[in-house]
């Protein structure tokens, strides 16, 4: 689970992005991780509040199964 970045009326950054929770291969990896910037090659490009997914896969033979994608209760 993961949430965006949150902006005010100004499109000012009020709270960073988060990975609330990641598993892999049934394996919390991630639990409540704060993300202060973009990660991977788009770090330089403007943070959004909404945007497609990537998953970086070029460090050598990788396949993913089972990717879901919906969106998150808004946060309190």
């Amino acid at each position: 689970m993961f949430r965006a970045p949150r902006f005010d009326a100004e499109n000012e950054k009020v709270t960073n992005a988060q990975f609330e929770k990641v598993v892999l291969n049934g394996k919390l990896i991630h639990d409540h991780v704060e993300v202060t910037h973009p990660t991977g090659h788009i770090w330089r490009d403007k943070e959004k509040p909404t945007g497609p997914l990537l998953l970086q896969a070029d460090h050598g033979p990788v396949a993913f199964r089972n990717v879901r994608l919906r969106p998150l209760p808004a946060a309190r």
